[in-house]
């Protein structure tokens, strides 16, 4: 448990070393939507990280990408990882949305499955 704890704070250091914005890591089975904090971000905007399935079915996690605007968010994107076979981990970076202009945006995971994501929201 201790060495599972460590390695996964090793891998949060790396990724927050090369973030752009947004580090989030997310764990649960079938929890449904997972919500991010808004972060600022512009452009071609994806995430990307380490993507496990603690689960026992091959199954994906979904993305809904928001811009957030005072009438409400506004959906600009949505992608999946695709099917992640149980018990494995995919190490992706996912486009959600181009040119998209500067502003606060939030991210909505959502899967059926026990998945746990290190995972960035990044954009060049």
């Amino acid at each position: 448990m201790k060495r599972k704890i460590a390695s996964i704070a090793f891998v949060l250091v790396l990724l927050f070393s090369f973030a752009s914005s947004g580090l989030a890591a997310s764990s649960g089975p079938g929890t449904g939507n997972d919500t991010w904090a808004p972060v600022q971000v512009h452009g071609n905007i994806y995430i990307e990280g380490n993507f496990i399935n603690n689960g026992r079915s091959s199954l994906g996690v979904n993305f809904k990408l928001y811009r957030v605007t005072p009438n409400g968010d506004v959906l600009v994107g949505s992608s999946s990882t695709g099917a992640i076979v149980a018990g494995q981990y995919a190490r992706l970076k996912i486009p959600l949305a181009s040119n998209q202009p500067d502003g606060q945006y939030r991210l909505v995971l959502d899967s059926p499955g026990d998945f746990t994501v290190v995972a960035y929201l990044g954009y060049n």
